[in-house]
């Protein structure tokens, strides 16, 4: 197990606002849940990294049913556009918290190849995690 870099867990928490709709400041406290990261034990991590996969899996089938079927469910463009741009937040913040816990568990990735793995696990090679966007 390692500990995750302060910069990646500034970019985690950066996500985390931006997909709360929060204010953002780049030298405020993190939050207390991305602190925690590396407080994490192997079990934690394990259960965690599982919980993750299965709500990124969750989030592009949402992504998916909203771009071809979305006007059944929602009839306004302006916020089947709003919905779909929350759940592409909603996305970078949970693939990039999903990329700091293998960090943690000691896996030694790039943005890049994470972005592969992440294509693969989710079932859609197309789908762009958007690791390497800075906040």
């Amino acid at each position: 197990m390692r500990d995750v870099p302060e910069e990646v867990l500034r970019k985690l928490a950066g996500l985390y606002n931006q997909a709360k709709k929060k204010p953002s400041a780049p030298d405020g406290p993190l939050p207390i849940w991305i602190r925690n990261i590396n407080e994490m034990d192997k079990i934690e991590l394990e259960h965690e990294t599982r919980d993750t996969i299965r709500t990124c899996k969750e989030l592009k089938r949402k992504f998916g049913i909203m771009q071809h079927e979305g006007e059944k469910y929602v009839q306004g463009r302006t916020r089947r556009e709003q919905m779909i741009e929350d759940i592409r937040r909603e996305w970078s913040l949970q693939s990039y918290y999903l990329y700091s816990l293998f960090l943690r568990s000691g896996v030694e990735t790039s943005e890049d190849e994470f972005d592969e793995f992440i294509k693969e696990e989710t079932g859609n090679k197309g789908f762009i995690t958007n690791l390497k966007i800075k906040y």
